[in-house]
């Protein structure tokens, strides 16, 4: 069996991601996750606690599948959201990853992140902010996302959130 280094598997798949969604390079960051990966943006329940069942519950984004994220990123490719044209321009910060190794098929991880983004479309920044929870999964030899938690932690979002903006 071959050594996994956990912070250096978690610390390449993140940073991946982040450069994949600021060059839009969608297909690519497909796929860095699962076949039956979880992608969820709990929404806040009140001021200090998030909603804990996508189920039963609101939440700003919830998908459970790579079907599902495939889809979002065919309507972004269409262009014909016009909520998305022109796109914004974003860079992804991820920082304070920390990692525990569950076993050879599982490694759990967690990141403070920020994105700046820029509208064309109103000349205006913002910055949205938070921090993840990811499962990352040892398939056929390769480290994929299975599931990821976005905890938004911004009060007021000021346009229109995405898997891109976040």
């Amino acid at each position: 069996m071959p050594y996994i280094n956990p912070a250096s598997t978690a610390n390449d798949v993140l940073l991946r991601e982040a450069n994949h969604l600021d060059d839009r390079a969608w297909e690519q960051w497909l796929a860095l996750y699962t076949d039956d990966a979880i992608y969820w943006v709990p929404a806040w329940r009140d001021e200090d606690n998030e909603t804990a069942d996508p189920r039963s519950e609101i939440s700003q984004i919830y998908h459970t599948s790579g079907r599902e994220l495939a889809e979002r990123i065919e309507r972004v490719k269409s262009n014909k959201s016009v909520t998305t044209m022109p796109l914004p321009r974003t860079t992804h910060f991820v920082t304070n990853i920390t990692t525990d190794l569950i076993d050879d098929a599982r490694i759990d991880v967690r990141a403070n992140w920020m994105v700046q983004v820029y509208q064309p479309r109103t000349t205006k920044q913002y910055v949205n902010f938070g921090h993840y929870e990811f499962q990352l999964s040892n398939v056929n030899s390769k480290w994929l996302i299975s599931s990821k938690k976005i905890h938004l932690k911004n009060d007021l979002v000021p346009a229109l959130i995405d898997f891109y903006t976040l």
